[in-house]
């Protein structure tokens, strides 16, 4: 599913027209983004947690060359999803 299909479906799932579908996912995308910009975790019941985590320093190969590059320590999106999201994808 891409973006054009979930605003398709919370149009038609809650009876508002495409554009304010639009509007409201644009608006949490950039909440959620926002908030785990700022370290903060946001926690969807149902759903799961976005939280921010930190990736340590490490050494890479090139594939390439073969040749072993130093990657920098760094922030990165966690996700973990809820018990209830669990369950309902492995009852699938």
């Amino acid at each position: 599913m891409n973006k054009v299909e979930l605003i398709e479906l919370i149009a038609v799932g809650a009876d508002i027209p495409d554009t304010v579908a639009k509007l409201a996912l644009e608006s949490i995308v950039y909440r959620i983004v926002e908030a785990v910009s700022a370290n903060d975790v946001v926690q969807i019941g149902g759903l799961g947690s976005f939280l921010q985590v930190n990736r340590s320093a490490r050494v890479g190969r090139n594939p390439s060359t073969g040749l072993s590059v130093q990657i920098p320590a760094m922030k990165s999106v966690g996700f973990r999803a809820s018990s209830a999201f669990k369950r309902q994808v492995n009852h699938s």
